[in-house]
């Protein structure tokens, strides 16, 4: 995600709306916001569309007198330099640091711990 600047969290609640729905309208994108985080108005979110549109972080179409957007980066670029970034400043550059304190303030579910084992078991597979 190097050419990206590191969105915001504005930005990346916006960024979460067109990963789940591509080719969104401003008001699609202000009901997701609306309903899955807090309660924004209109305007803000049109001019955070904008402002996104100038750092290159989301694309901009037009549809009749509609705009429609779609995310630039993708969900797992994103996601891999927030992580690295949240290691390197609180975990001391240790992923491993930072997903044992994430798992150790929430209960995963048998599924999740299902697929951490999974996971762990493949680490281990590719070191032997």
């Amino acid at each position: 995600m190097a050419e990206y600047p590191l969105p915001s969290d504005a930005e990346l609640r916006i960024l979460q709306a067109l990963w789940e729905q591509p080719g969104a309208s401003v008001h699609d994108i202000h009901r997701w916001v609306c309903a899955h985080e807090r309660a924004v108005s209109y305007t803000t979110v049109l001019t955070q569309l904008q402002r996104m549109h100038k750092k290159e972080l989301v694309r901009r179409t037009s549809q009749g007198r509609q705009h429609r957007y779609e995310a630039v980066p993708n969900r797992a670029e994103v996601e891999a330099e927030l992580i690295h970034r949240l290691s390197d400043k609180a975990f001391e550059g240790s992923a491993v640091k930072l997903a044992l304190k994430a798992l150790g303030a929430d209960r995963p579910s048998p599924q999740e711990l299902d697929e951490l084992q999974r996971w762990l078991d493949a680490q281990k597979d590719g070191h032997e």
